[in-house]
């Protein structure tokens, strides 16, 4: 039954792909060539660290740069509507600092210096010194993503 099956079914598919691509709309009509401008973004930003370790400040310092390096944000400290990333770190072991820091990053809107700050998201993780552009390039990302669906209240 099967043996009788498969040719069939293959002579069906052959007889049946020319008639389907025959019947395929051809557009006549070319496309507009409208193109829709790229929406700017450049979203107003503060960078703040509290901490006394140094890889914590070599975090800081990186994501600082890379802020000020890039056309999407600019660093600011005007009384401005802005973003504000809080980092926080401090040494995994006290004893010996720079083998690793446990840090803790918060994304927050601020309206203005006199109004209060409406938390956005957080996260907490541990860094060692290999890691630091890495884990600065993920809060980057991060802070890239926050910016695009929040950035209805920076208007």
């Amino acid at each position: 039954m099967r043996r009788l099956l498969c040719p069939a079914l293959l002579i069906f598919t052959l007889c049946a792909v020319p008639a389907l691509a025959a019947e395929a709309p051809k557009q006549k009509t070319p496309l507009p060539d409208t193109p829709k401008p790229i929406t700017e973004r450049n979203t107003p930003i503060a960078v703040e660290f509290e901490g006394t370790d140094s890889l914590g400040s070599r975090l800081t310092t990186r994501v600082k740069e890379v802020f000020n390096a890039s056309n999407l944000f600019s660093l600011t400290d005007k009384d401005t509507p802005k973003l504000r990333v809080l980092i926080s770190s401090t040494p995994e072991f006290p004893s010996r600092p720079g083998v690793g820091s446990a840090y803790s990053v918060v994304w927050v809107f601020s309206q203005s210096e006199a109004t209060l700050r409406h938390y956005l998201t957080r996260e907490v993780g541990v860094l060692t010194p290999d890691e630091v552009n890495d884990v600065a390039a993920k809060l980057i990302e991060r802070t890239d993503a926050l910016a695009a669906r929040y950035g209805y209240l920076l208007q």
